[in-house]
């Protein structure tokens, strides 16, 4: 045992030692070991040769030149739908049935029979004036107008003696024109006579001159009696038409009279023309009528319309018939469906502010009551079976309108990568954030929001996440 022993250690002294003073590059060495295992030492230079092969290996990596990386970007798909454009504004709510009642005349009120907020039925009194002036002057110009009857009566009396004194007149006048147009004929009978025994010397000529003279004579006095005649009907005649013309004047001015004085009396009192609410009283007992100003108004609950002033940029697509939605204030919960039923022609102008002015008609007003204020959106086109794409998708360039196109690619890192492409595109209509578009299809990727020009370039590659099937 003692002798094996030193055997070992000899050796490995002898290990040792060649160790420390060998040149070799490779030194073998082997212990047996009580159970025969052995081990061989690792060349030296192994351990720097890897060292410097991995300081290689990343350096080459580092100085090599990259392939740039995709640029990361958000994209939404294109989709088609219908674009709905609309309008909105606020506006409110006035009755359909809305009476403004005042006294056409001036006067005191006596009178106030109603209040704000009272039912009244259709021929109930609501307002008075003071009368008794009027009601003076009513009763004098009646008693003119019987005056003026009378008067009528005398001048038609007066006219029917006239004319029997004007018949005996006519008579006496017709009765000498027919005697002289007797006596005018015997004269020229003689006369002719005469001019025969003239021609045969059995007369002499002063015999004819004779005959002629009482001819000429006779014919004078058929002239005065036919302008007696004519003078006698004309005479008559006028007389007769001016004092009846003027006996019926003088009535008819009476009767004119009595009317406007009664008209007054009748417009003094305020009636309702119709059955509802009183929405107004500007009159008061005591004080005078307010002139041209309205006393009372009268309004009918239940039909109302929305008057709503659309500012100018957006009414021009508005038009009767187009359906619209209403929220009113007072009544949040409620929603209500109404139709454009008016668009005023012009448009009113307040400071630097145009609008034009919509009626909007509630079929079902419920509880809306006159004065209430209210939303309305009015739905002025739609669009069916178009492609919609947002409107921050688009941008416009040298007059034409375009978005950038992702064309789908490879996945890396869990991620899409595509080329981006730009693409003009037509508007066919717009709201505040969508447009329906030509030139497009449905599913087509696009940069959302549309990149500033030198963000991005055509061929481009992008990464981006799929979109979900969230509308744009």
């Amino acid at each position: 045992m003692n002798d094996e022993v030193n055997r070992t250690q000899n050796v490995t002294t002898t290990e040792d030692n060649s160790t420390r003073t060998s040149t070799s590059p490779v030194i073998e060495k082997q212990v047996t070991g009580k159970k025969g295992v052995r081990r061989q030492a690792r060349p030296k230079w192994i351990l720097p040769a890897l060292i410097v092969a991995s300081l290689g290996i990343t350096a080459f990596a580092l100085m090599r030149p990259k392939e740039p990386a995709a640029l990361p970007v958000t994209v939404v798909a294109a989709r088609t739908d219908t674009l709905v454009k609309s309008v909105n504004g606020t506006g409110t709510a006035r009755a359909e049935v809305s009476r403004t009642l005042s006294f056409p005349g001036v006067g005191n009120v006596t009178s106030v029979r109603v209040k704000v907020g009272d039912e009244v039925s259709r021929g109930q009194e609501l307002a008075r004036l003071d009368t008794a002036n009027t009601e003076r002057d009513l009763a004098a110009a009646r008693a003119s107008v019987v005056s003026a009857q009378a008067d009528l009566e005398r001048a038609e009396a007066t006219v029917r003696e006239s004319s029997v004194d004007l018949s005996r007149q006519l008579q006496t006048a017709e009765t000498s024109l027919a005697s002289a147009r007797a006596a005018l004929k015997t004269a020229e009978t003689a006369l002719v006579n005469q001019q025969k025994l003239l021609a045969v010397g059995a007369v002499s000529r002063q015999s004819v001159q004779a005959a002629q003279d009482t001819r000429d004579e006779a014919a004078r006095k058929v002239q005065a009696a036919q302008n007696d005649l004519r003078y006698a009907r004309s005479r008559g005649s006028e007389t007769s038409r001016a004092a009846v013309t003027q006996a019926r004047a003088a009535l008819a001015s009476a009767n004119v009279r009595v009317q406007n004085l009664q008209k007054n009396l009748d417009d003094a009192v305020l009636y309702a023309p119709v059955s509802g609410v009183v929405s107004a009283v500007n009159v008061t007992a005591g004080n005078p009528a307010p002139t041209g100003q309205s006393a009372v108004e009268i309004t009918e609950p239940g039909r109302v319309y929305l008057e709503v002033p659309f500012d100018e940029t957006r009414a021009a697509g508005l038009q009767v018939g187009q359906p619209a939605t209403v929220q009113f204030d007072a009544l949040p919960t409620r929603t209500l469906q109404g139709t454009v039923s008016r668009v005023d022609p012009v448009a009113r102008t307040s400071g630097q502010v145009a609008s034009v002015n919509a009626r909007i008609r509630l079929p079902d007003a419920g509880e809306v009551k006159p004065g209430f204020t209210a939303t309305a959106t009015v739905i002025t086109r739609r669009v069916r079976d178009t492609v919609v794409i947002p409107l921050e998708t688009t941008s416009d360039e040298n007059g034409k309108t375009r978005v950038w196109r992702v064309t789908p690619g490879t996945v890396q890192n869990g991620k899409q990568v595509g080329k981006v492409e730009p693409v003009n595109i037509s508007i066919v209509e717009r709201t505040a954030s969508q447009a329906a578009v030509d030139g497009l299809k449905s599913g087509d990727l696009l940069l959302t929001p549309a990149p500033a020009p030198e963000a991005v370039k055509a061929g481009q590659d992008v990464s981006y996440a799929q979109p979900t099937g969230k509308k744009p």
